[in-house]
C-alpha cells in the first residue's frame, strides 16, 4: 500500500502498488511505453539532468548493473530531466535492453512521487564534482547548455517559474517492478548522489539467472564475497 511522506500528506508508491504507464523518448526520438515491457522485469532509475557529473558517474556504474541484468533478461530504463538530444553521453555504450528516456517537463517523475529537495544546493559535492572522482565526468559547456538553453527555461518556467532550478534539485530514485508491473522494491534518494545497494538488486534478479563468475571485481556482492573465500580457503590448504 502507499505509504505517507513526513513533508507530505498525499500518499507514495510503495511495494505492492502497480507501476504508473508512461511514455517517453529516447536520446535518437523513439518512444518507449513501460506497459510495453509486460512479461519482462525492469529496474526503473531516475537520475537529475544528463550533464550532471554525479549522475554520469553513478550511470557509468548503472551500464556494468545493466550488463548483469541484461544476460538475466531484466530490461533498464533511466529517466533524465533533460532534452534528448542532451542524453547521448549518458546513452553511450548501453545495451539493446537499457533504454536513456527525456522527462523534460518532469511529469514521469510527479506519477512516481520522485521529488526535489531545497536541501541539495547545500548537500551537492561541489568540490567532489570538480576536483574528486567526479572530475572527468565535468563538461561546463555541456551543463551550461543543459541547464540554460532557452526552450529549457521556458519550458521550467511554465511548471514553478524556476527556471532550471527544479532539475538541479531533483533527487534520484529506483524502482523495481516485477513482470506484472508490479513495485516489489523502492529506493528513494536523500541525496543527489546515492541509489540503490546492488544487493537489492542482486535480490531481483531470479536466481538462477544471477552472475556466478566468481570475480573479484565483479559488481556482484556475492561473486566478490565466492572470490574472497575461495581464496581464503585455498590459503589453508597451502599452509597445511
Amino acid at each position: 500500500m502507499p505509504t505517507k511522506d513526513a513533508t507530505d500528506e498525499k500518499l507514495l508508491l510503495d511495494i505492492g502498488d502497480e507501476a504508473p504507464d508512461f511514455e517517453l523518448r529516447d536520446e535518437e526520438g523513439n518512444l518507449h511505453k513501460l506497459s510495453s515491457f509486460r512479461g519482462r522485469r525492469v529496474m526503473l532509475s531516475f537520475f537529475r539532468y544528463a550533464s550532471c557529473p554525479v549522475c554520469l558517474y553513478n550511470v557509468d556504474r548503472l551500464k556494468q548493473q545493466a550488463a548483469l541484468l541484461q544476460k538475466a533478461e531484466i530490461v533498464t530504463l533511466c529517466i533524465f530531466r533533460s532534452a534528448p538530444t542532451m542524453m547521448q553521453r549518458a546513452a553511450d555504450g548501453t545495451n539493446e535492453d537499457t533504454h536513456t528516456l527525456s522527462d523534460l517537463k518532469g511529469s514521469v517523475y510527479k506519477k512516481f512521487q520522485v521529488k526535489p529537495s531545497l536541501r541539495v544546493r547545500s548537500i551537492y559535492p561541489y568540490k567532489s564534482a570538480i576536483f574528486g572522482k567526479y572530475s572527468p565526468y565535468v563538461d561546463l559547456k555541456m551543463m551550461f547548455k543543459d541547464i540554460k538553453d532557452k526552450g529549457r527555461l521556458k519550458q521550467f518556467k511554465d511548471i514553478k517559474g524556476k527556471g532550471g532550478d527544479e532539475a538541479m534539485l531533483q533527487l534520484p530514485a529506483d524502482f523495481l517492478i516485477d513482470e506484472n508491473g508490479i513495485i516489489v522494491d523502492v529506493f528513494r534518494s536523500e541525496t543527489p548522489q546515492d541509489h540503490m545497494e546492488f544487493e537489492r538488486i542482486e535480490a531481483f534478479i531470479p536466481k538462477g539467472k544471477r552472475c556466478k563468475c566468481k570475480q573479484k571485481d565483479c559488481i556482484s556482492p556475492t561473486c566478490r564475497e565466492t572470490y574472497a573465500q575461495i581464496r581464503k580457503d585455498a590459503e589453508s590448504m597451502t599452509w597445511h
